[in-house]
């Protein structure tokens, strides 16, 4: 599936745009972040199973929450916790080279910044690799959520035929994220400007944002699908 097939599909629901500025905003609370990850979730269960207008209707949110949530956590374990676990060596070994003397003050310039290079390597490359997505989608599959987050996963996801055919929808997904970036860079230029209603422009471009990433997400989800289905025909030989 083209990026231009899986904006298609999304754009089948005539409601989209209501959706994606709902659930931005929603996620813009903070605590609605779970019903945005919820509703892509179950978009992408809808494509799955077929459905031609794959968008879920307004539904049970309590629900939609939970299962927001266990999409959170894929997303925290694949990305997030690298992060932390630099973090943490960074805090670790900055303790143990400023115990240690001039030689390990000395050092902390390069070994801190080279601790962070790691970790932000580490979360790149499972971007990169679309562990997350896969382990949305083996969730979607499974129900297992615990299968979803372990190192099973990302062995999965480095196997063939995968391997390739994640990479190129990965490469096809990176266009859906302009327009959030796009977002994201107002935001930014208007915090560093100074006028009145400052605060208002703010807020509306960063809900903007949050809305133009929920629509990047569900784009994503419609490239992911047809790559399990790619997937499945290599394995059968279709």
């Amino acid at each position: 599936m083209s990026l231009r097939d899986a904006v298609a599909t999304v754009h089948r629901d005539t409601h989209w745009w209501r959706k994606c500025l709902g659930y931005g905003a929603l996620a813009a609370t903070g605590i609605g972040l779970p019903l945005a990850a919820g509703f892509v979730l179950e978009s992408l269960d809808n494509s799955r199973r077929g459905y031609p207008t794959p968008l879920p209707p307004w539904g049970d949110p309590s629900l939609r929450f939970l299962s927001g949530l266990l999409a959170l956590l894929i997303d925290f374990a694949f990305f997030i916790l690298p992060l932390l676990i630099g973090l943490l060596l960074i805090v670790c070994v900055g303790l143990a080279l400023l115990l240690a003397g001039p030689p390990g003050a000395a050092a902390t310039p390069l070994a801190l910044p080279f601790i962070a290079l790691l970790a932000g390597a580490a979360s790149l490359t499972m971007f990169c690799c679309s562990v997350a997505p896969a382990g949305r989608l083996r969730f979607a599959r499974e129900g297992r959520i615990e299968d979803a987050i372990t190192a099973e996963t990302l062995r999965w996801v480095l196997g063939e035929p995968q391997r390739g055919v994640f990479l190129r929808a990965r490469l096809a997904s990176l266009p859906a994220y302009l327009p959030a970036l796009i977002a994201a860079s107002a935001t930014y230029a208007l915090a560093r400007l100074s006028f009145p209603g400052q605060s208002a422009a703010i807020a509306a471009a960063s809900w903007l944002t949050l809305a133009a990433l929920v629509y990047a997400h569900l784009v994503v989800v419609q490239l992911y699908v047809a790559a399990e289905r790619v997937i499945q025909q290599v394995r059968i030989g279709v």
